[in-house]
């Protein structure tokens, strides 16, 4: 009589009933023990892989969650990607934050801030805490951009007196939410000019943070007076602390530039002859164990909506998600789904004046459709026009721009955090007041967030916020020298009590956004979706 008491002779549909009640990190261990269980934990896997795709996500098996199964990981997101489209938060506080200086990022409860000479972190606990990196001994600098890695904070500062510019790493893996371990010596130097000054003034585009490297694009003027500047990558490792100069990159002005993934820069140029916005997309070898010096290679040309020849332009912004890399986690932490660095929303903020006229042209594109066209047209040697690339995969708006507030806050996987001047005659945004005030409102390009408002649409359940599906059109006028259309859908909701002389931030389950006191410091809101 054959033995029936061994584990995998029960029916398929017990095991999977049972793997599906495991811990996540106990399921993978298991699936790699033998095909059958391999195949059943795929069955079982399988729901909350589909779900994370429709969000973008990507799961990282190496840190599966040891307390979590599947099911219950599936149900809690689709729980919190319910709170966001709904804007119900699961909770919300008033908490202080620093004056005076630049809301940088919002992660794991740490609000940082970087002012033009000191990087700041504030802790939100019970009390708030303060810890503050002043710069090296006797060295007054200045700070020209930053950029946060998880829980790196990497400055590029600048020497006052002599002008050259050097660049400071500081570890906030040391802070803690709870104030009793809070203190100024929780901040972590772990490197501060591993690659010494630069030898000459160094006009940098901005820094950027992939994975170990830290990426800046600097602008080097030509020995020789007709010859066009000479555009440089620098690489420099923050483990290694190897340098590296990459050319290859177009030599037209540089406004912004960031990475899509780990191959592929973007890049906005202007070009002079004619004047035009092209954003640019390079190949980058990054260094590594077969190519020890890396290059970059001009990939495709894409031509930005044309703007009118006597419309002076200032400098053109971009942004794209900051992905999360490197994850470290503790044995009790949950594990932390990671977008996909090739999907999600860039989006381009373009000021635009023309006498006391002022404008902001944003532009939100598909990374992923906008990486597609790149991979069908390899267009090095020419430029695509907007109208063969651009009306598909983007949105295009065009805002009357009113006092020091960037419309475009912040960008987070498929969501944007925007603000604007609403009219009172659109009751989709329940503003009652008799004229035009300022707003703000998270905008989902998400396509699972569209096919769920499609489903409450139809259903007559109704919306909190809006579905934008019909396309616009920005016709050519005294701004514009073409027609830009656009119709990537995306749904719009509004948030409560914002105070345009502040910043939104978005994290993966989170936006964090100022409240409107009545007396005293400004306060922030800090909505959890988790």
């Amino acid at each position: 009589m054959p033995d029936t008491s061994h584990f995998l002779n029960l029916p398929d549909d017990v095991l999977a009933y049972l793997l599906d009640l495991t811990p996540m990190g106990d399921m993978e261990s298991v699936s790699k023990t033998c095909k059958q269980l391999e195949t059943i934990c795929g069955l079982v896997r399988a729901p909350y892989l589909y779900e994370l795709n429709q969000e973008g996500l990507e799961y990282n098996a190496a840190s599966a969650s040891p307390t979590v199964s599947f099911s219950q990981a599936l149900a809690s997101l689709r729980c919190r990607e319910n709170r966001w489209r709904t804007m119900r938060p699961l909770a919300s506080s008033c908490r202080s934050t620093l004056n005076k200086s630049h809301f940088t990022s919002y992660f794991q409860n740490i609000a940082l801030y970087v002012s033009r000479q000191v990087a700041s972190t504030v802790i939100h606990g019970d009390t708030v805490e303060h810890s503050t990196y002043q710069g090296q001994i006797d060295e007054v600098t200045r700070l020209h951009a930053a950029d946060v890695l998880q829980d790196l904070l990497v400055l590029l500062r600048m020497h006052i007196g002599s002008g050259l510019s050097y660049l400071c790493f500081l570890s906030l893996r040391g802070m803690s939410p709870h104030s009793a371990a809070a203190s100024a010596k929780r901040v972590l130097l772990t490197g501060i000019s591993p690659i010494a000054y630069f030898s000459a003034p160094l006009h940098a585009h901005g820094v950027r943070i992939l994975g170990p490297w830290c990426a800046l694009l600097t602008t080097n003027p030509s020995s020789k007076r007709l010859e066009a500047p000479v555009n440089t990558l620098l690489l420099c490792n923050w483990k290694t602390n190897a340098l590296f100069k990459l050319a290859g990159i177009h030599p037209d002005k540089i406004d912004d530039f960031n990475y899509i993934n780990s191959r592929t820069l973007a890049v906005i140029h202007r070009a002079s002859s004619p004047p035009q916005l092209i954003l640019r997309l390079y190949d980058v070898t990054l260094p590594n164990h077969l190519s020890s010096s890396g290059c970059v290679r001009l990939h495709s040309s894409l031509r930005l909506p044309r703007i009118e020849d006597q419309v002076s332009i200032s400098l053109s912004r971009m942004m794209l998600p900051r992905a999360l890399q490197e994850q470290v986690l503790q044995s009790d932490q949950c594990p932390v789904e990671v977008f996909s660095p090739n999907s999600g929303i860039m989006a381009l903020s373009i000021p635009l004046a023309m006498g006391v006229e002022k404008a902001q042209l944003e532009i939100a594109i598909d990374v992923a459709m906008l990486l597609s066209i790149a991979r069908a047209n390899d267009i090095s040697d020419c430029t695509m026009p907007w109208s063969e690339w651009g009306p598909k995969i983007s949105r295009v708006f065009l805002i009357k721009a009113e006092g020091d507030v960037e419309p475009l806050q912040d960008v987070e996987g498929y969501r944007i955090a925007f603000s604007t001047n609403v009219d009172c005659s659109d009751s989709r945004t329940r503003i009652s007041e008799d004229h035009p005030r300022p707003a703000a409102f998270i905008l989902d390009f998400n396509p699972a967030s569209i096919r769920w408002a499609r489903q409450e649409e139809k259903a007559g359940r109704g919306l909190r916020g809006a579905l934008v599906t019909e396309p616009s059109v920005l016709r050519p006028g005294r701004l514009l020298a073409e027609e830009a259309v656009s119709s990537l859908p995306y749904t719009r909701t509004m948030l409560e009590g914002y105070t345009p002389q502040h910043q939104i931030r978005l994290s993966r389950d989170e936006v964090v956004y100022p409240a409107n006191p009545a007396q005293g410091s400004p306060l922030h809101n800090v909505y959890s979706f988790a």
